[in-house]
């Protein structure tokens, strides 16, 4: 049952993983331009990597039971643990953002203000588009999380995987 819900959530995640490959690719001469981007970029990185080394040792490991190298554990256990730390702070942040929605606003607000009259979505609008946007972003980040714990004991159960074909 606990492999059948990992494989729904590791085909659930795929779609988010290729437009965050995209994503990356995109905005990697940006993010040199402006340091402060690096570590989002990062994190969005480590998230793609993870779902396809993921699925990976779904499709070839658990289903296929072949033999994969040390070093893919090592990449979905790395990458594993950057993308916990997204979707922890993703779960915090959409919590606090529909918990508190005068924070919201006050957002909508200043986003509002900085962009002047470029901006022609109504206040009432965008606040409900970053709302929708917040629960779509925790449910990702909750599915993501528990697709993390579960790929955790799944390394532990099939470590045999990952050691050399000759052993």
């Amino acid at each position: 049952m606990k492999l059948t819900i990992y494989r729904i959530l590791s085909f659930l995640l795929m779609p988010m993983a290729i437009l965050f490959s995209i994503a990356v690719l995109l905005l990697i001469r940006a993010a040199f331009a402006n340091p402060a981007m690096l570590l989002p970029l990062f994190l969005i990185a480590c998230i793609a990597i993870y779902t396809f080394a993921s699925l990976n040792f779904l499709i070839r490991g658990i289903d296929g039971k072949r033999f994969l190298g040390k070093s893919s554990k090592d990449w979905l256990r790395v990458n594993a643990i950057a993308s916990t730390v997204f979707s922890l702070l993703m779960i915090v942040q959409c919590t606090i953002f529909l918990m508190h929605p005068e924070m919201l606003q006050q957002i909508t607000a200043q986003a509002k203000e900085n962009a002047g009259a470029e901006f022609k979505m109504n206040k009432a609008d965008f606040e409900n588009y970053i709302r929708v946007t917040s629960y779509f972003f925790l449910v990702y980040a909750i599915v993501l999380f528990v697709h993390i714990m579960l790929s955790f004991q799944y390394l532990k159960k099939y470590a045999y995987l990952f050691q050399n074909e000759k052993k």
